[in-house]
């Protein structure tokens, strides 16, 4: 009874023994964690705090770099540079070929002399009908005022021939008839004495010829006097009066053919004005085909790819030979001027220092040494070191990218050299 006893005193005080222990790792837990920590310093702020620190360190010499490239599509004649040489802007450096430009551009100006020659003749045809449709309406014009000419005289005569002759008509044909009757008289008179004297022999048989012939004239011209009289006064038949009807139809239907006439002459001054337009469609023709000229000599000048700018070939990507698309680069071409230097600093290290700070700058393949300023600090900064975050008392340390401009210009540079940047 007593060792059952002393067994369960032995189990209590073990489980009380555990209860303290656990009170006291909780307690301790709470001190470490409520306990105030100092904060951590910044290794960069505590440079930041002290002076500068003068350290060197090694970069690169680089510069703006074009890839020269063709806006056309095609193959390449030539390659004229190679990586190394040193180019100036506006030099060929590669030639594309252009016999399908050449065969477009002759086509081209084939095109243009054609329409030219459609302009010339089209002004010449411009010329041409001008005159001819102005001489028609004249004509025409001519002939209108004939028919109206021709209509009067038609209707003058037929109001003369319904109407019948008029008193000054008749009084003319009986002063006609005693003139006649009066030369009729003194022929006779003559020719009787003449021939008396001529049957007696004191007149030749021709004096009595003569007179006989003077005698029958006058008595035809008494005749014919009497005739007309007879005309005037009995006045016109009815087939006269027809037939001067008939006349003023036909003048009037004339009056009408000339106006169509001149109508169609009028009409013709618009084949002028078609023949101008087709001039004008010409000479657009004629601009068209410049243009295309034009765009293919622009054409054939890109096939001459040229240097954009001063600097050296840093590398060649295409052959002759090869077919190139546009865009695609030929070759790179690196600034001869304006190089800079790139350096990547521990950022614990720059502390201290800052844009537009003066450094001096070595390249080692030329052995010369020039001043220098820090132009710019790249924003995103890399990693210098890899350590485990969350370390107490430790923090990730970062690079910082640096552009370094030199002030004064250094020949025979080139992207890739080494170059030694002295901070102060």
């Amino acid at each position: 009874m007593s060792e059952a006893r002393g067994t369960r005193v032995v189990r209590w005080l073990g489980k009380a023994a555990m209860g303290l222990l656990l009170l006291g790792a909780i307690a301790l837990g709470y001190q470490v964690i409520l306990a105030p920590r100092a904060p951590l310093a910044s290794p960069l702020a505590a440079s930041v705090a002290h002076a500068a620190v003068p350290f060197t360190v090694d970069g690169v010499l680089e510069t703006d770099e074009v890839d020269v490239a063709a806006k056309l599509p095609g193959r390449l004649a030539a390659v004229l540079v190679d990586e190394g040489d040193t180019v100036h802007a506006g030099q060929t450096v590669a030639l594309l070929e252009a016999d399908e430009l050449a065969a477009k551009r002759d086509q081209g100006e084939a095109g243009v002399r054609a329409a030219q020659t459609q302009v010339d003749q089209g002004e010449l045809a411009v010329t041409l009908e001008g005159r001819k449709a102005e001489d028609q309406c004249r004509q025409a014009q001519a002939g209108v005022q004939a028919a109206r000419a021709g209509l009067g005289m038609a209707q003058a005569k037929l109001a003369a021939l319904e109407h019948g002759a008029r008193p000054q008509e008749v009084t003319q044909a009986e002063q006609g008839v005693a003139a006649a009757q009066a030369v009729y008289d003194t022929a006779a008179k003559t020719y009787t004495r003449v021939k008396g004297l001529a049957e007696e022999g004191v007149l030749a048989q021709q004096k009595a010829d003569e007179a006989e012939m003077g005698y029958r004239s006058a008595a035809a011209q008494l005749a014919a006097a009497k005739a007309k009289l007879d005309l005037v006064k009995d006045g016109a038949r009815v087939e006269e009066i027809a037939a001067a009807r008939d006349q003023v139809r036909q003048a009037e239907a004339g009056i009408a053919a000339a106006e169509g006439t001149r109508r169609l002459a009028e009409d013709g001054r618009l084949m002028v004005d078609i023949r101008r337009k087709d001039v004008l469609a010409a000479r657009q023709k004629v601009a068209a085909g410049v243009g295309v000229v034009r765009e293919v000599a622009a054409y054939q000048r890109q096939t001459r790819i040229l240097a954009p700018l001063d600097g050296r070939v840093t590398q060649r990507m295409s052959r002759a030979g090869e077919i190139i698309a546009p865009g695609y680069a030929i070759l790179t071409i690196a600034r001869a001027s304006g190089y800079w230097v790139k350096v990547t600093v521990d950022e614990s290290a720059f502390a201290g220092h800052s844009v537009g700070e003066a450094v001096t700058v070595q390249v080692p393949a030329l052995g010369h040494s020039v001043p220098g300023h820090i132009r710019r600090v790249l924003s995103a900064a890399d990693f210098a070191t890899k350590r485990t975050t969350g370390e107490r008392g430790t923090f990730d340390t970062r690079a910082v990218d640096l552009r370094v401009t030199l002030d004064t210009p250094l020949v025979n540079l080139a992207t890739g050299m080494t170059a030694r940047v002295a901070f102060r």
